[in-house]
Formats: C-alpha cells, sequence, structure tokens
C-alpha cells in the first residue's frame, strides 16, 4: 500500500513561477520560436502560449519539479502512440528543441524539464454549458482516447498519483481535515462503499496506460462544443480502463439541474465506441463519488496543511463538488448507480429518452388504446435478473414476468443474440446449425412420441399452427378449451380464447369445459365432473357436423385461474378426445420452460402425453421465437397439404437466444430452484391466509403461484375489486404481480425462475402490508 502522503507529493510542491520575458527568452533560444507571450492557467505546471513569428501558435510548459525525467519521456511516447493509433484525435505533438531534444532544462532556484507543444484550438466550458449531443462527443473522444492507449506500453507507466481511483481509500487518512462533520460523515460513507463495492476487484477490471485526469478542464471545445483539443497529460498511469469514463461523467455533473442525465449522455457517447464489461457498469456510481471525493478531501487537506500552496484553481467549485456528492447520497448510490449502469449496457441505442409524461402521451397518439399494466403505468428503463429500473433509477421486485424466465437482462442470452447477429440472421431455408441444434435440445426434453419441431416467432403462431395440424391431421373443425382460456391473438386463436370474447361471442365450432381440479363444486359452483363435462362438449360438436378437432388446453390453467391439474381427470379427458378422433394440444407457452418445477414442461407434472405441444414466451427470454412440436405422422398432414415455412421462425439469433435459455436452466439447475423457492413461497401465502380471510385459496406447481381472493369463504364471493386494489399496492410498493381467472380474482404470481427466497420475503412483506391496508379500508 502506498503511503497518502508520497501520492500527494505532486499537489505540494511548489509550482514553477517563471514571468512572462524570461518565458519568452527559453521559447527563442531552445526551440527557435519568437513571438508574443502570453501566461496561461495551470495546476502544477507553468503554461506560457507562444503566438509565434512564423504565425503558428504553441504552448511552452515549465514542468513541476515533481516530474522527472523518466515521467516525460512515459508523456512524450505516449502522444506519440496516440498520434499514430488514431492520427483524428486532437492531441498536441510535441515541438523538439533546436538540438533535436523533446525538451531541455532551466535553473530559477531550482532546475525545471521545459517542453513545447503545438497549440491545440479551442476553449474550455463548464458543464452546464454543454447539451446532450456535446456531451456524448465528449464520452465517445474520451472511449477513442483509452482505444488509442490501448497498446501503449511504457516501464514507468506506475505513475503513483492519489487521482488514480486505486488508491481512493488511502483518503481516510486525510479526513481529519475536513471539519465540516457533515461532509466527513458523507466522506466515511462513501469510503466504506468504496472499501466494500469497488476495492476488492479493483484490480480485475480492464487496465491499460490511461489519461487519467480527462475532466474538462483537459479538454478544449470549438465553436459547437465539439472536442477539438485534449490536453495535460501529465497524470498518465497504468490504471483502470474505466476511470477514465468515471473521471469524464464526474467533471459535467455538477452544477447540473439533472446531473445523471448528463452522466448518461457521457456514457452513451463512451458505450458507443468502447462497451463497458458488466463488472464496470456496476461500479460507475462509486468510481464517480470516489472522483468527487478524492477532489473534496485532497483539497481539504492541501488549505489545512499547506495553503500557501493551494491555488484558486484548486479550489474552484469544490463547495459544488461537496453539494454533488451530498445530491447522489440523498437519491442513494445504488439507486444512481442502476441509472448509469442502465445507460452503459443500453449502448447506443437508435431511439430518445422521454420525460415519463410525454411518453405516455405520444404512446397514446401512435398506438392507441394498447393497455399498460396498472393504474399508474411504469416507465422502465432497465433490468437485471428479477429486478426492473424506472427512469428515476427506482427499482421493483419481478414476479410477474414469465418472458424472462432467466432472469431480466440476462448476459449469456444478450451474448448469444449479439454473437449470432454480427455474424448471419437468414432463415431456415438454408443449412445451419442452429435451428437443428436448438429441435434436437428441445425434443430431447419431450416423450419420444414427440418427433418433430416447426419454427414460429410467437406464441400466437404456435397455436394458430398448432390448430392447423390438428384440422389436417383430423379432418375435424371442432375446439374445446377451458372455460377461461386465453390461447392468442390471430383469429383462429382468439376464437380458442374466452378470456378476451366479447360480450355474447360464442363461436359455433368452440366448446368450453372446466380445469380438471380437485373440490370444483366448493370453488367453481360446478354440479358436474370435468370429465363428464368433456364428453357432453363432444357430443356437442359432433351434433353441429363439425366434429372435434382438438382440445387445447394450458397445462396449468393460467387463465383459469391457476389450477395445477388432477393428473388422472385430465387423463380421462384426454382419452375422450381420442376415442372421438380428435388429438390434444398442450400449450406450454405460459407454463413450459421449468415453471411447474418437477419438469420442464407442465404436462409433464401431470403425467400425460399429447399430440401437439406448443412454446413460447419464455423461450427466448424475451426475444420473439417459438415452436409446435408434435408427431412426424401429424406434421407430414401440414406439410403434404400447403407445405410449411415461416420467415423469420428458426432464424439462427432466434436459435441462439433459444439455446442459451436452455443452457441457463440446465447449468444452474433452476427446475429444482424452482420447486424450493415455490414452496418457500407457498408457505409463507399460506401463513398469510391464515391472517387474512380475503385469500380464499393458494394453489402452486413450482413458481406458477394464484393466491384466490374471496369475501366470504363459505359463500366463495369473487373479489374482483379487491384483487385489483392489492395489484396496485404492490406496484405502489415497487412489487409487481398480476391478476387472472375468470371473475379477476386471483393474484397471478409467475417472477423469473431466478427468483430468490429472499426476493420472496420481500414480496411476503409487502403483500402482508397491502392485505393489512385492505382489511383497514374493508
Amino acid at each position: 500500500m502506498t503511503d497518502a502522503s508520497e501520492l500527494l507529493d505532486p499537489f505540494i510542491v511548489q509550482p514553477p513561477s517563471l514571468d512572462e520575458r524570461r518565458a519568452a527568452r527559453i521559447a527563442e533560444r531552445e526551440f527557435g520560436k519568437r513571438g508574443t507571450v502570453t501566461e496561461l492557467g495551470g495546476e502544477r505546471d507553468q503554461n506560457f502560449r507562444i503566438d509565434a513569428d512564423d504565425g503558428e501558435a504553441y504552448v511552452l510548459k515549465i514542468s513541476s519539479p515533481a516530474d522527472d525525467v523518466s515521467s516525460l519521456e512515459l508523456q512524450a511516447e505516449a502522444l506519440r502512440h496516440v498520434s499514430r493509433t488514431d492520427p483524428d484525435l486532437p492531441v498536441m505533438e510535441i515541438v523538439p528543441t533546436i538540438d533535436g531534444s523533446p525538451w531541455t532544462s532551466v535553473d530559477d532556484d531550482e532546475t525545471y524539464l521545459v517542453r513545447m507543444f503545438t497549440h491545440v484550438p479551442g476553449r474550455t466550458a463548464p458543464g452546464p454549458e454543454l447539451d446532450e449531443e456535446a456531451l456524448y462527443e465528449y464520452g465517445a473522444v474520451a472511449a477513442r482516447l483509452g482505444e488509442a492507449l490501448r497498446g501503449f506500453f511504457h516501464p514507468d507507466a506506475d505513475y503513483d498519483i492519489l487521482w488514480d481511483l486505486r488508491h481512493t481509500s488511502e483518503l481516510r487518512s486525510l479526513l481529519d481535515s475536513v471539519t465540516d462533520e457533515q461532509r466527513r460523515d458523507l466522506a466515511d460513507r462513501i469510503l466504506d462503499r468504496f472499501e466494500d463495492r469497488v476495492e476488492p476487484v479493483f484490480d480485475s477490471l480492464r487496465a491499460q496506460v490511461i489519461h487519467n485526469d480527462l475532466t474538462l478542464d483537459n479538454v478544449l471545445l470549438d465553436e459547437r462544443d465539439r472536442v477539438s483539443g485534449i490536453v495535460d497529460f501529465g497524470d498518465l498511469t497504468h490504471t483502470a480502463l474505466v476511470s477514465d469514463l468515471a473521471m469524464a461523467i464526474a467533471s459535467v455533473m455538477y452544477r447540473r439541474e439533472d446531473p445523471i442525465e448528463a452522466a448518461e449522455a457521457v456514457i452513451r457517447g463512451y458505450v458507443s465506441v468502447t462497451p463497458l464489461e458488466e463488472e464496470e457498469a456496476g461500479l460507475l456510481a462509486d468510481l464517480v463519488a470516489a472522483r468527487h471525493l478524492t477532489w473534496g478531501v485532497t483539497v481539504a487537506w492541501r488549505l489545512d496543511e499547506h495553503p500557501e500552496k493551494t491555488d484558486d484553481h484548486s479550489v474552484a467549485g469544490v463547495d459544488d463538488g461537496w453539494e454533488l456528492l451530498r445530491t447522489l447520497d440523498e437519491l442513494g448510490l445504488d439507486t444512481v448507480g442502476r441509472r448509469l449502469r442502465t445507460a452503459a449496457l443500453a449502448g447506443d441505442v437508435p431511439y430518445s429518452r422521454m420525460d415519463t409524461a410525454e411518453l405516455e402521451s405520444r404512446r397514446r397518439q401512435v398506438l392507441g388504446s394498447s393497455p399498460l399494466s396498472y393504474r399508474d403505468p411504469v416507465h422502465f428503463v432497465g433490468g437485471e435478473e428479477v429486478w426492473l429500473y424506472d427512469s428515476s433509477g427506482r427499482r421493483y421486485l419481478d414476479a410477474y414476468n414469465n418472458v424472462q424466465v432467466v432472469g431480466h437482462a440476462n448476459p449469456a442470452v444478450a451474448d448469444a443474440i449479439g454473437g449470432q447477429a454480427r455474424t448471419l440472421a437468414t432463415n431456415t431455408r438454408y443449412l445451419h446449425e442452429a435451428p437443428v441444434a436448438l429441435a434436437d435440445r428441445i425434443l430431447a426434453t419431450m416423450p419420444d412420441e414427440l418427433d418433430r419441431v416447426l419454427f414460429v416467432n410467437s406464441g400466437s403462431e404456435a397455436t394458430d399452427t398448432a390448430w392447423r395440424l390438428a384440422t389436417a391431421a383430423t379432418g375435424n373443425d371442432g375446439a374445446i378449451v377451458s372455460e377461461n382460456a386465453y390461447h392468442g391473438i390471430t383469429e383462429a386463436t382468439t376464437a380458442q380464447s374466452p378470456a378476451i370474447w366479447p360480450e355474447g361471442f360464442c363461436p359455433d365450432h368452440v366448446e368450453t369445459v372446466r380445469p380438471p381440479v380437485d373440490e370444483i363444486p366448493r370453488r367453481m359452483h360446478a354440479d358436474r365432473d370435468p370429465v363428464e363435462d368433456i364428453t357432453e362438449s363432444l357430443a356437442t360438436l359432433e351434433k353441429r357436423g363439425s366434429g372435434t378437432a382438438a382440445f387445447v388446453f394450458d397445462s396449468l390453467f393460467t387463465s383459469d385461474g391457476i389450477h395445477p391439474p388432477e393428473g388422472e381427470r385430465l387423463g380421462s379427458m384426454i382419452d375422450r378426445v381420442r376415442e372421438a378422433g380428435g388429438v390434444v394440444v398442450a400449450d406450454e407457452v405460459q407454463a413450459g420452460y421449468g415453471r411447474s418445477g418437477s419438469s420442464m414442461w407442465g404436462f409433464q407434472s401431470a403425467g400425460v402425453v399429447p399430440d401437439i405441444v406448443t412454446i413460447g414466451k419464455p423461450m427466448g427470454n424475451g426475444h420473439p421465437v417459438a415452436a409446435v412440436v408434435t408427431r412426424s405422422d401429424i406434421a407430414s398432414t401440414l406439410y403434404d397439404r400447403t407445405g410449411f415455412f415461416s420467415t423469420f421462425g428458426g432464424n439462427p439469433v432466434s436459435c441462439a437466444a433459444a439455446l442459451a435459455v436452455l443452457d441457463e436452466i440446465e447449468e444452474r439447475d433452476l427446475l429444482t430452484h424452482a420447486v424450493e423457492v415455490g414452496t418457500y413461497l407457498r408457505d409463507g401465502l399460506q401463513e398469510l391466509a391464515v391472517e387474512y380471510e380475503l385469500i380464499g385459496e393458494v394453489r402452486q406447481r413450482g413458481l406458477m403461484i394464484g393466491v384466490e381472493l374471496v369475501r366470504d369463504r363459505e359463500t366463495w364471493e369473487p373479489a374482483p375489486s379487491e384483487t385489483t386494489a392489492v395489484v396496485n399496492g404492490l406496484r405502489r410498493r415497487r412489487v409487481l404481480i398480476g391478476s387472472t381467472g375468470r371473475e379477476g380474482n386471483v393474484l397471478k404470481i409467475r417472477p423469473p425462475l431466478v427468483f430468490e427466497k429472499g426476493h420472496a420475503d420481500r414480496l411476503l412483506e409487502a403483500l402482508d402490508d397491502v392485505l393489512s391496508e385492505q382489511s383497514v379500508v374493508n
């Protein structure tokens, strides 16, 4: 560990103090440049502009005594390397002395090393003056400079200075100089976080030689606020690459009305050139806070210990820096970090962020009455695992979205999509390994009888295709579905979706039956067994002349209120259908991909074998991909009649996403996990049911859970308005679930399979709070 006093040496060495006349003599005698001399600013060095008689402008730099020959050699080689690798970057060029040396020396009580550089045009500008485009450009230039230095090596690049964020913890030894109690407490909190989150992993971050002080003080801008010059390479060192971005972000944030918005613009520019790794993105807020804290604490120490060596330039704005740290602390560095991480990992997306109110208004104008969840819609901008982040950086526990089965923004899935998209995106009319590999993987999870896969793009398209297969294979046109089923949005699947039928609508070729579950009379006021129900439906379709093409069922009867089926009853219903000449379609769009925990597919947990299986939603973890799995004899009836081809179905990008999802489920043993966490959550819900009579029943299979709310446990009167209130009450507490069932009185809980017991505890705590609130209202 380097001693803090050594790291502070460059700050306390007395800078040179030559006058303009002496500078003019040096410029002419040593470099052959005669002209007008104007002193410029400088914290540790002394800088003069030379407007030479040859019409060119130069900068004469008198280096601090803290800089030795090795540091000047490092800077000179780095500048030459940058000019070779990215000639368009506006860096200074070295102007040699008359005898061809890159520097000389002068004596003025001390010996100072002197260099001359070409003058780069532009002006410095404070962050508040820069618009989004200028900030984006600034971030992009910072990344380009890092890219230009990527292959640079120098034996003296291990320059130790407190600006290197790896030394942030050394600030503790200086905190006695921070006399303001609130600032000192703030510093302690930031350092605690740094030592807990950053320090253990800092040396594992991507590292190289970087500028290490790429703030707005060291960047010159033209009249359009675009970068026209990069100056002062005096803090070059080998450290974490992301530090340059953190310093750029820190430089633009203070004195702005929305500092995080400014930071996001810089990040978007940076990642358009150099994408961040996951760990780098997650540490941005802490690194930015560390940079500001370093500034604030070192200024306090210098004023306390060496006031005579502290100039106005060093102190200017430091109070604003402390105020920014206070603001970030009040917002919560976790919250700030999520926003910065989202900006970093989103990359250079081809749309602009909108204010939530503006976005909602614009959405209504272009999308019409397209539904939104919750009374108070949520504007999400990012996600991670089981968390979703809104536009203000607040995080929400997602206990509802089964599509992201292996977690939001899953890195393995994202990498698979990006890698394949950068390689090839075509269709199944050409040979490619991906659809074959995916079909093999899917079939390996299915009963042996099912040996063909047809790829499509959505659950609706899969179920529509299944219906085409059923009618082609049987020659019949009738369908049987559960009484509140939902199977899709195509014309055929809408006809099989009573959950969305308008009032009075009931297609002649569709019959409905009750789910095959126990205790139906108590819950659903049924007066007969579902096996008898389906027998009557089969007879009705036969009398109408349509016959039965298929019995289509969601394997967990999700839209009916989440009713895991009783296997024997379901098996008897399937037998009746087959005896009548129909086929059996298991819709696994909601229930599949390990949702039931005990098996990959919901029908397997019921011990039945369908003729056709449809899969979708979670198949690509959010990427549109779906499939139909069936027997070869059934598939051939469609192939022989019309053939089958889907332009995007089975494309390599979608297949890569789906393969990555299967890998994640297998490698993380998510089926076992779903059983364990689902059981834990069910037990917690049943404990709440003892306390709150509003809970009529908890139904669970793996991580698909329905909580039926009733106003009276004797009459089983549904409680739909109370259910809506609970769903929205949880949303206000930043926990997301949905509702389902014919009466809309069943809480639908179906989180990503990476949901942990700790997440279940948070859900249970929030639900307890909401139910308690409902008890008071009622």
